[in-house]
């Protein structure tokens, strides 16, 4: 029904895309700028002890493993075999024997009708080209009275802002499509019938040129970003990427969400 094809690259089959970029990033996903505010999204995911959980377009399972201390099983499910072994290591290290690491399409999941209590997606939104899709298997594969709990950056209201905001993520990495707003992501989860229980907020501050190495972003793609971003230092339109000096480094911040929709 949706060409999975990526803007960017003509002809390229998204989801083979978002494999080759995530393959290259697969080494970076130790770094803290992945792993900080794990303990507010899952105090914000409130798992049960029962909970049979699944993790979709989990990269190397972050929050997966995070919620598999806290809940009876949980299922790891990404396109990228590189990141899911990375995370399968990781598992094995920490002592983890209650998370399962499988390689699937979100659009497609491989599971029977209401199998998990909570479904989640952290930072995968935005990698989507059709997120109707995902969030249609993520609400399929959920029980009556479970949950879905979206994990992702997210932009200003203002529509002007959030344009150049996606435009300089795709640029940092072709494979993201589209960030929406808190309200916007709310929205689409009661589109398919889920009941918003959950919707928070936090601000995150980020050193540019760190992020911008952990995508491994080429020095031209960052040379754009950074020049928009000084830009609106000087009085420029807005990015939506509130960018300030700090120690005469750039940074950037953004809004991080957790909003959790309930199945009837």
């Amino acid at each position: 029904m949706f060409p999975q094809t990526t803007p960017e690259k003509p002809g390229v089959n998204h989801n083979d895309a978002i494999r080759q970029e995530f393959e290259k990033q697969a080494t970076h996903f130790n770094d803290p700028v992945f792993t900080r505010q794990l303990a507010w999204m899952i105090e914000a995911l409130a798992p049960q002890h029962d909970d049979i959980v699944l993790d979709v377009a989990a990269g190397t399972g972050h929050i997966g493993r995070a919620l598999a201390a806290k809940t009876r099983y949980v299922v790891a499910t990404d396109l990228t075999p590189e990141m899911l072994r990375h995370g399968k290591a990781e598992a094995e290290a920490d002592g983890l024997h209650n998370i399962l690491f499988e390689v699937g399409d979100a659009a497609h999941l491989p599971y029977l009708d209401a199998s998990f209590n909570l479904v989640t997606a952290r930072f995968a939104i935005h990698h989507f080209e059709h997120p109707e899709l995902q969030l249609a298997e993520m609400m399929r594969v959920c029980r009556p009275d479970g949950r879905i709990g979206i994990i992702d950056t997210v932009t200003l209201p203002d529509p002007v802002s959030a344009q150049e905001y996606n435009r300089l993520q795709r640029l940092r990495d072709h494979t993201h499509t589209r960030a929406f707003s808190p309200e916007e992501m709310g929205t689409l989860l009661e589109q398919f019938g889920m009941r918003v229980v959950t919707q928070k907020t936090q601000d995150i501050d980020l050193l540019v040129d760190a992020w911008l190495k952990s995508a491994q972003t080429a020095p031209p793609q960052c040379e754009q970003v950074k020049s928009a971003l000084y830009a609106e230092l000087d009085g420029g339109p807005s990015t939506g990427m509130r960018p300030f000096l700090q120690n005469d480094e750039l940074w950037f911040r953004h809004t991080w969400a957790v909003i959790i929709g309930q199945r009837p």
